[in-house]
């Protein structure tokens, strides 16, 4: 069983410094934005928690509505104007709301320290784009992390490296491809606009997989449990389950802050379908501000409540085992004809790639890039689905006393070196 470690007060500073160090590299002027936020966040939880243990439950409420109102204020202004968006702000507002919510409901038995509760929001892994933490599933952590073990430092070691192989050798790569064809879709044919919104599928996940991959592993060699983010979602047989296994840290996070708040499905079917809607409204806004993020998010909320209509509430159904396969293609060709707006520039851009594809239109043809890449794609789905899924933990340590798991991570760490594609190395969530 892993060993906790009681930290000083003088370690948890050494890491904070190297969060505010890290963050500065990618956006100096974003860290007093930062700071600024985290302390205004910490104030706020203070007073919600001394409310709450006075037995003062309106100005808890008055409070919690006063903090999270500026802070989403403070995200809308950055997000809806011309003013550059400071890295990662998407991710840690919402997990300062996290913070104020959960001082709100009492899951904090000592009120943190203004010291943790900075860490928890500029944690250095995971503040460009996750995976989006809960405040009282990793504040805790913060002052009792895990003892470093074989068994971490191989597991770290292993996620970093998947997720360095996914961004640059795969991501990176079908990103040159889909680039181009996105920047001009008129040029292009019915069949490779499609083969590219593919592309753009894959890409989008490995892009992301593999930061949530790296930090999450960083995050373990450090001493810190986070959860997958991904869970083999275009494995998924229907609009819902998609969300179960996509961007988890985000659904869940919805779920517990957004969609319960407001009901769930505890209000009967009608509501229950409002809710869902307006929770994967909140998804698109969140995203972007174009109208295109609004309609993908629209569009998979209608997704989840006409799946409800024809199946009811049964997750994953059809669960017959001869539609399994059918319900997944399915299900996929949904999810990557909602991506085509949410990569499109624009919404007339969204409207000629859908256009051109359903008239199969004629037009330049680029496939030559994607015959090699699918085959390596499709391969590598195929190894990770049978050899790393495994429950709630879909990605296991290789056992290193092995002989075969050792050649696997040093090819990866080889085949990472040759085939690495240096050219914009931005991650897509990132721009969020």
């Amino acid at each position: 069983m892993m060993q906790s470690v009681p930290k000083t007060k003088t370690e948890n500073i050494i890491l904070l410094i190297a969060c505010y160090a890290f963050y500065a590299f990618f956006d100096l002027r974003g860290l007093i934005i930062l700071i600024a936020l985290s302390v205004f966040t910490y104030v706020g939880g203070k007073n919600i928690n001394d409310s709450v243990k006075a037995g003062d439950g309106m100005r808890a409420r008055m409070y919690l509505a006063m903090f999270i109102t500026t802070q989403i204020g403070l995200l809308c202004f950055f997000k809806y104007t011309q003013a550059p968006l400071p890295v990662g702000m998407s991710f840690y507002i919402l997990m300062a709301i996290s913070f104020l919510v959960d001082c709100r409901r009492g899951h904090f038995s000592s009120f943190p320290s203004i010291v943790e509760v900075l860490i928890f929001i500029s944690f250095f892994p995971t503040i460009l784009s996750g995976p989006i933490l809960k405040a009282h599933e990793f504040i805790p952590q913060i002052s009792a992390r895990q003892k470093i073990s074989k068994e971490r430092l191989s597991r770290g070691l292993w996620l970093i490296v998947i997720g360095l192989f996914a961004k640059l050798c795969l991501a990176d790569r079908l990103g040159v491809a889909v680039d181009k064809v996105y920047a001009a879709p008129l040029v292009f044919s019915g069949p490779t606009l499609f083969v590219t919104s593919i592309g753009y599928s894959l890409q989008l996940f490995f892009d992301f997989a593999g930061y949530s991959n790296m930090a999450i592993g960083v995050a373990t060699i450090l001493g810190f449990d986070i959860s997958a983010n991904f869970n083999l979602p275009y494995m998924a047989t229907d609009p819902s389950q998609f969300w179960n296994r996509w961007h988890i840290s985000l659904s869940s996070w919805l779920k517990e802050y957004v969609y319960i708040p407001l009901g769930g499905s505890r209000s009967g079917k009608a509501r229950t379908y409002i809710n869902i809607l307006l929770v994967m409204i909140v998804s698109g806004l969140w995203h972007g501000s174009t109208v295109n993020f609004l309609i993908w998010g629209i569009l998979h909320g209608l997704g989840q409540i006409f799946h409800r209509l024809i199946f009811g509430n049964k997750k994953g159904a059809p669960a017959s085992k001869a539609w399994r396969i059918p319900s997944m293609i399915f299900n996929f060709l949904f999810i990557n004809f909602l991506w085509i707006p949410f990569r499109a520039q624009t919404l007339s851009d969204t409207w000629i790639i859908i256009k051109r594809i359903m008239t199969f239109a004629e037009g330049a043809s680029y496939f030559y890039v994607y015959t090699f890449i699918f085959g390596i794609m499709l391969l590598i789905i195929q190894f990770i689905a049978a050899r790393f899924n495994d429950g709630n933990d879909p990605i296991k340590p290789l056992p290193f006393d092995r002989l075969y798991a050792r050649v696997i991570f040093c090819v990866l760490i080889i085949a990472t070196a040759m085939f690495a594609y240096f050219g914009n190395g931005a991650f897509i969530y990132s721009q969020f």
